[in-house]
C-alpha cells in the first residue's frame, strides 16, 4: 500500500481552485465536467487535458510541474475536441465532435485531428474535411476521405504513424472497415494492413502492433471472428460454434497465439477467457457466479490486460498479474483509495509519472499525479470542483425478490431532509433495456436526493450485466415482466419502510420513460405521477421510424426484443392503453431524437387529449435523445422537480 498519509513531507494535495466547495446547485450538478480527461506526455514533461470552456470542449497543454499553460487547441465554428491520446513526445491526436447543425448533442463523423503541445502544426489528418485548407496553406495536403476513422493502436514505437480503422460512410453502418496506417503530421495514408470480412467490428493488435484478430457482425447480429496466429500465413475464420453470444476481444496474449476475450461460452455469465487465435481452444481465466465482468483494465498502451472489474453491488477489482508494473501499482492504488473506482489513465514512458483517476457515488471524478520515484501523490483537478461530496447522499445497494421469486438488485439513495417522516420516493428507471444501473455519481440521482426525494433504481430482468439468461428474460416482455420487476421493487421499498405507498412517483428516460408510463398503466393506483423523457410509446412505430430500424441489423434486433405479434405490440404500447392511466404525466422530448422519434410523444399526447388525461409538456427543438445542453438539462430538471412537488408530499 502507498503509505502517503504517513509520509507527510512528500504527500501534498494541490487544488487549482482555492475557493471552498459549497452545497451543489442544479446548475453545478449538471454542468459539463471542467476536466473530462488528462494524459501525460511520453517524456513526462507535459499534461494534456480535455477541458470544457466557453460552451465547448478544448484541449489544454500544461507543464507537468508548474501547471503553466503551454498551448492548446480550440476548433473554430461548431467543432469541439473529443477523446485524445499522445501519439509521440510532442504530438496529440484527437477525435473531432460536431456540436453544430440542427441539434445540441455532439456528433462524430469519424474525423481525426492532430496538434503539437505548443498548439502549432494543427492539422486535420482524417475524415471528410481532411483535404481542406485548415492550416492557412494554399496547398491541399491530401484528398478528403468520406469515411469514419477510429484509432486501433497509437503505435508508441512509431513517431510518425498510427494504426486506424477506416469505414466508408453509409446510412445503415453496413460497410466493412479496413485497418491502415495514417501519418499523424500530414494525414497521408500508408499501407492497408487488413480488411475486415464483416461490418461493425474491431481490430486487435499484439505487443508489436501487428493486427492479430478481427471481429464483425452480419445482418442477423451474428458475430464473426478471424484470427492470425504467430507463424500463420493466412487468416483463420473461427467456427461460429466456438464462440459465445457476447464475444468481445480485449487484448492479444504475449504468446501471440491467443487472445484474452470476454465471453459467455458454455456459461451464463460473461467471464474472461484465453482463446487461441485459430479458434480451437478456450481456457477460462475467471467468471463470477452472480454478475458479468463489467470491464477489464488495459495497460496504458492498450495492448495487455492486468485486472478486471466486478459490479455486483459496489465496484471491486481482481488483479491477475503480479509481474506487470501497472498491476503492482494498481494494487497499491486500490489500497490507497479503498472502495473507489480507480483507473490508471496514462503514464510516462519511463514509468516515473502516472495519471490516476478515481470516482465514487459522490465524486464525478478526481485526477491525481503519481510520482513513483518520490512515492508522492498530488491531486490535480476535480471534474466538478464546485460540488461538495459531503453535501450529497450516499448510494446504497439493495436486493429483493420479484413477483416470481427472481432475485433483483438495485440501489437506494435516501433523501437529504430534516423531516422525521418517510420522504417521498422517486423510482428512477434506467434506459436500454440492455443497460444497468451502477454505483457511481449520477447528477439526476443527486439532484432528486438533495431536493428531498429518495431514489430507487432497479436492475430489472432484461438489464445487461447479470448474465445472458437474465438479459434475454426481458425479450418479448417489455410491457409485462420487466414492469412487474419495477412494480415489485416499489412494493419492496414500501414494505421496507423506505417509502410511503401514497407518496411515490416513477421517472425515467428512453426505455425508462416507456417504463414510467407503462408501469403507471399497469398499476394505476401505485404511482402518484410519472415523468417520461425521450420515451418510446408505440412499439409498432419502432419498425417504421428511428435509427434502430435503419441499421443493417435493426430488424433482427427488434424481432428479438419486441417481436412481431401485432396484438402484443399494441397491448405493450402506452398509446393504446392510456384509458387505464390515473397518474398525471410529465412528458419531455427532443424534436431531433432519432432513437425515439418525436412522433412517439405526439402520438401519446394525442391519446391523452382524447381521454382527458392530465399531463405537462416539455419539448426542446434542438435536442436529440435526451437533453445535452446544460441549460436545457437544468430547465428540464427544475420543471420535473416542480411537477414532482405538486404530486408528492415532503
Amino acid at each position: 500500500m502507498l503509505k502517503f498519509c504517513e509520509r507527510t513531507s512528500i504527500f501534498a494535495l494541490t487544488f487549482l481552485s482555492s475557493l471552498p466547495a459549497a452545497s451543489a446547485t442544479l446548475e453545478e450538478l449538471f454542468e459539463q465536467p471542467t476536466i473530462k480527461q488528462i494524459k501525460i506526455s511520453p517524456t513526462g514533461d507535459y499534461l494534456a487535458a480535455r477541458v470544457f470552456v466557453d460552451g465547448a470542449h478544448s484541449l489544454l497543454f500544461m507543464d507537468r510541474e508548474s501547471l503553466d499553460v503551454l498551448g492548446g487547441l480550440k476548433y473554430r465554428g461548431t467543432d469541439e475536441v473529443g477523446e485524445f491520446f499522445w501519439a509521440n513526445q510532442e504530438r496529440v491526436v484527437t477525435h473531432v465532435y460536431d456540436v453544430g447543425g440542427t441539434q445540441e448533442a455532439p456528433r462524430s463523423y469519424g474525423e481525426l485531428y492532430a496538434v503539437n503541445y505548443d498548439g502549432k502544426k494543427a492539422e486535420s489528418i482524417f475524415g471528410y474535411r481532411s483535404g481542406e485548407n485548415t492550416t492557412g496553406s494554399i496547398l491541399r495536403k491530401k484528398d478528403s476521405e468520406f469515411a469514419w476513422g477510429s484509432v486501433v493502436d497509437p503505435f508508441p514505437e512509431n513517431d510518425r504513424e498510427i494504426l486506424i480503422s477506416s469505414t466508408s460512410m453509409s446510412d445503415s453502418h453496413g460497410k466493412r472497415p479496413v485497418a491502415m496506417m495514417l501519418d499523424i503530421y500530414n494525414g497521408f495514408e500508408g499501407r492497408r494492413v487488413h480488411p475486415a470480412t464483416y461490418p461493425g467490428g474491431r481490430f486487435l493488435t499484439d505487443s508489436e502492433g501487428d493486427v492479430r484478430l478481427a471481429t464483425g457482425h452480419d445482418e442477423n447480429l451474428k458475430t464473426h471472428v478471424e484470427g492470425l496466429p504467430a507463424g500463420a500465413q493466412e487468416w483463420i475464420e473461427f467456427p461460429d460454434t466456438n464462440i459465445g453470444s457476447n464475444f468481445t476481444p480485449v487484448a492479444i496474449a504475449d504468446d501471440l497465439r491467443s487472445a484474452y476475450v470476454l465471453d459467455d461460452i458454455n456459461s451464463d455469465k460473461i467471464g474472461l477467457y484465453k482463446f487461441s487465435l485459430d479458434g480451437e481452444k478456450y481456457k477460462k481465466i475467471y467468471s463470477n457466479d452472480d454478475v458479468d465482468i463489467s470491464d477489464v483494465n488495459l495497460s496504458t498502451d492498450g495492448r495487455s490486460v492486468y485486472a478486471m472489474r466486478i459490479d455486483k453491488n459496489y465496484p471491486s477489482y481482481l488483479v491477475f498479474s503480479n509481474t506487470n508494473e501497472e498491476a503492482k501499482l494498481f494494487k497499491d492504488i486500490l489500497q490507497t483509495f479503498p472502495g473507489l473506482m480507480v483507473e490508471l489513465s496514462s503514464r510516462s514512458d519511463d514509468g516515473q509519472f502516472w495519471i490516476i483517476k478515481t470516482g465514487s457515488d459522490v465524486d464525478a471524478g478526481s485526477f491525481y499525479l503519481f510520482d513513483r520515484d518520490n512515492n508522492s501523490l498530488k491531486l490535480l483537478f476535480r471534474s466538478l470542483p464546485n460540488v461538495d461530496a459531503e453535501e450529497l447522499s450516499i448510494v446504497e445497494p439493495i436486493e429483493f425478490d420479484s413477483f416470481d421469486g427472481r432475485r433483483i438488485t438495485g440501489y437506494f439513495t435516501p433523501a437529504i431532509t430534516e423531516s422525521n417522516s418517510v420522504p417521498p420516493l422517486v423510482v428512477l428507471v434506467h434506459g436500454g433495456p440492455r443497460s444497468r444501473d451502477y454505483w457511481k455519481f449520477d447528477p439526476e440521482v443527486q439532484a432528486l436526493a438533495t431536493q428531498g426525494f429518495s431514489v430507487l433504481q432497479i436492475n430489472y430482468r432484461g438489464s445487461s450485466g447479470f448474465g445472458d439468461n437474465f438479459m434475454r428474460a426481458g425479450n418479448l416482455h417489455w410491457g409485462d415482466l420487466i414492469q412487474q420487476d419495477i412494480i415489485s421493487g416499489t412494493r419492496w421499498a414500501i414494505a421496507s419502510g423506505k417509502a410511503d405507498k401514497a407518496n411515490i412517483c416513477i421517472m425515467g428516460a428512453s426505455f425508462g420513460a416507456y417504463s414510467a408510463v407503462q408501469s403507471a398503466i399497469l398499476e394505476p393506483d401505485l404511482f402518484a405521477c410519472a415523468v417520461a423523457n425521450a420515451g418510446i410509446y408505440d412499439l409498432e412505430l419502432m419498425y417504421q421510424r428511428g435509427d434502430i430500424e435503419g441499421f443493417y441489423w435493426g430488424d433482427a434486433y427488434l424481432e428479438e426484443v419486441i417481436g412481431r405479434d401485432a396484438e402484443q405490440l399494441k397491448a405493450f404500447s402506452p398509446v393504446h392503453n392510456v384509458a387505464s392511466l390515473k397518474s398525471p404525466l410529465f412528458i419531455a422530448h427532443g424534436k431531433k431524437d432519432q432513437r425515439a422519434p418525436y412522433e412517439h410523444a405526439k402520438r401519446l399526447r394525442k391519446e391523452l387529449d382524447e381521454h382527458n388525461k392530465e399531463y405537462e409538456w416539455f419539448v426542446k427543438s434542438r435536442e436529440a435523445h435526451g437533453f445535452y445542453d446544460t441549460e436545457n438539462q437544468v430547465e428540464y430538471m427544475k420543471a420535473a422537480l416542480a411537477f414532482l412537488g405538486k404530486h408528492l408530499q415532503k
